[in-house]
């Protein structure tokens, strides 16, 4: 009996887990995407998971494992709040003249392979609307420049 309550509860909690990936979100699923990319697929999707008064958002690793989003580095909440950001702006876009997406110096923590992911990211958003980029390392400008070459640089002296 035990063997099919256990069986009967992991059947309902998968189950659940398919229903939620298929009815999820644009936003969520392009927010997972951007993650998996500028983590360079070291997580490999985001999901939420129901606590009482709401959800909790869960980030998936590579491994198979799980952690949730107060559980990651520094560097990984970062790179998953921008992933959040990016997709939050193409929900807006997709429904409203696009507004210009401005961040500052958020690539503090980033190494410079995510660094380039997110900038090739932000020269797909340029297609839809202005990306302001604002940052004090040199370094940043110039692989902005190598990755994104139709960029526009402004140096403030």
């Amino acid at each position: 009996r035990y063997i099919e309550l256990k069986l009967g509860i992991m059947s309902a909690g998968n189950a659940l887990r398919a229903y939620r990936e298929r009815h999820r979100s644009g936003m969520m699923a392009r927010a997972s995407e951007a993650f998996t990319l500028i983590t360079q697929g070291q997580y490999t999707g985001l999901t939420t998971q129901p606590v009482r008064g709401g959800e909790v958002l869960i980030a998936m690793q590579r491994d198979g494992q799980s952690k949730v989003a107060d559980a990651l580095s520094k560097g990984a909440r970062f790179q998953l709040y921008l992933a959040l950001r990016l997709a939050g702006y193409y929900e807006f876009a997709q429904f409203r003249q696009a507004v210009p997406f401005v961040a500052d110096d958020i690539m503090e923590t980033f190494d410079h392979i995510r660094s380039e992911e997110v900038f090739r990211l932000f020269g797909e958003m340029a297609g839809i609307g202005q990306v302001i980029y604002l940052t004090h390392h040199k370094h940043l400008c110039e692989i902005a420049k190598a990755v994104v070459p139709e960029a526009t640089i402004h140096p403030l002296e």
